[in-house]
């Protein structure tokens, strides 16, 4: 080929200046109904657990919806640094938790939805399994779950273990 023809196809002009990306697929999952199934399995898996050990599991759905802004919280901070809300969290945990009892919380995240692979991940923190394992008076469990979807099908899932209860001791 000529040094012309192939100028008008190679111009310079014609090219940016910047590698050009092959566009993103689209997440199609629904964020909001694999967040509660996931916490559903989980606490489907935490009630199993505790009865194998003879425990009973009583589920407090007003501390569980106390997490949730904490978990966006958290995502927020992987995704841009900035730590915001961790005050107003702390201040609604410490009013809904009566006097004499103990709070405890465990957050961690994931890439993947796998239910008996996160729990068991979970378990080998001592501090998960101190929550899961709670024994004491009035013991309520919560779990949230907060899945946020990115693009080409890849997700960070956020989930907080949490416990309120009178100690004994």
């Amino acid at each position: 080929m000529s040094p012309d023809a192939i100028r008008s196809v190679c111009d310079i002009h014609l090219q940016p200046y910047w590698p050009v990306q092959p566009p993103l697929r689209a997440n199609k999952l629904d964020a909001g109904l694999a967040s509660h199934e996931l916490e559903l399995e989980l606490r489907s898996l935490t009630a199993e657990h505790r009865r194998d050990l003879g425990l009973s599991a009583v589920w407090d759905d007003q501390l569980a919806y106390l997490l949730t802004p904490a978990l966006a919280a958290y995502e927020l901070e992987r995704c841009t640094g900035v730590t915001a809300g961790n005050h107003e969290f702390q201040q609604s945990i410490r009013r809904s938790i009566p006097d004499g009892h103990i709070f405890k919380g465990f957050p961690i995240q994931f890439i993947h939805l796998n239910a008996r692979r996160i729990f068991a991940s979970c378990l080998k923190s001592p501090v998960c399994t101190e929550i899961v394992t709670c024994r004491g008076d009035k013991v309520r469990l919560a779990i949230r779950v907060r899945i946020y979807p990115y693009p080409e099908s890849t997700h960070a899932v956020w989930i907080m273990f949490a416990c309120k209860y009178k100690s004994v001791l």
